[in-house]
């Protein structure tokens, strides 16, 4: 895993520290440093978490299963920057309980701005 590069900036580790809603086990950590979609002149730091599958697969199971999971943070952050006419039709929910990483065509503006807390944000 320490081999293991992405974009400059991004940090990926494993841990079985809590995930959060006292869920705890294996889990790949992705850290992307990456501009805020809503404030595009600041940066945020957003960890993505992903529970390791407990499987004994072979190397490059394991290697495609890895990048499989950044094809997933890509796509969410794909879905929290594309726009049109003001829009993010596909911004992600972040809200308990969504999987932040589904392609979602119909969802509440509200939605679309809770965190992963429960906390609306403001437009």
């Amino acid at each position: 895993m320490a081999s293991c590069t992405y974009r400059p900036g991004w940090r990926v580790w494993l841990s079985d520290e809590d995930r959060g809603q006292h869920s705890r086990g294996l889990t790949l950590i992705v850290l992307a440093v990456t501009p805020d979609s809503y404030a595009p002149h600041a940066d945020i730091r957003v960890r993505h978490l992903f529970p390791v599958p407990p499987a004994a697969y072979d190397r490059a199971s394991w290697q495609r299963w890895l990048f499989e999971q950044f094809l997933l943070v890509e796509r969410h952050e794909c879905m929290e920057f594309f726009t049109i006419d003001s829009i993010k039709p596909y911004a992600p929910n972040h809200g308990p309980g969504h999987d932040p990483y589904v392609v979602r065509e119909l969802t509440s503006d509200q939605a679309r701005r809770t965190n992963f807390r429960g906390e609306v944000q403001p437009s």
